[in-house]
């Protein structure tokens, strides 16, 4: 065999691709010895319509990237987790498909500026 040969595995090769099947049917329920009593097909729940108004949340956009400050926030891993996981339930409590931490941060330093109990409440724990 010359060096630019080379031998393509077959199809029942360990070293071959993964062949993708086709969706077959909905899952079945039960065990291989008995028969199954039923199916369960997920039925598409209609999403829940979006509140009107602007689709971005708050009141103003994110800043260009020209006039952009740069902030960091420095987290341990374990409260870097956290953050993370809140920010996704957040994402889902205002039915969005992205939100980012930056958007978060900017919404809470305006909430904590008009809001005074909320202000009061950082004063606290600052």
């Amino acid at each position: 065999m010359s060096p630019k040969e080379r031998n393509i595995p077959s199809a029942t090769s360990p070293l071959a691709r993964p062949a993708l099947t086709p969706k077959v049917g909905p899952l079945k329920v039960g065990s291989r010895d008995q028969e199954p009593e039923q199916t369960t097909e997920e039925t598409p729940t209609a999403p829940t319509p979006r509140r009107p108004g602007r689709s971005r949340g708050g009141r103003r956009p994110a800043p260009a990237v020209k006039d952009a400050v740069a902030t960091t926030v420095r987290l341990d891993p374990e409260e870097a987790t956290e953050v993370d996981l809140f920010v996704l339930t957040l994402r889902e409590g205002v039915r969005r498909t992205r939100l980012d931490k930056a958007e978060v941060y900017r919404e809470l330093m305006r909430l904590a500026r008009e809001d005074d109990t909320v202000r009061k409440k950082l004063l606290r724990r600052l």
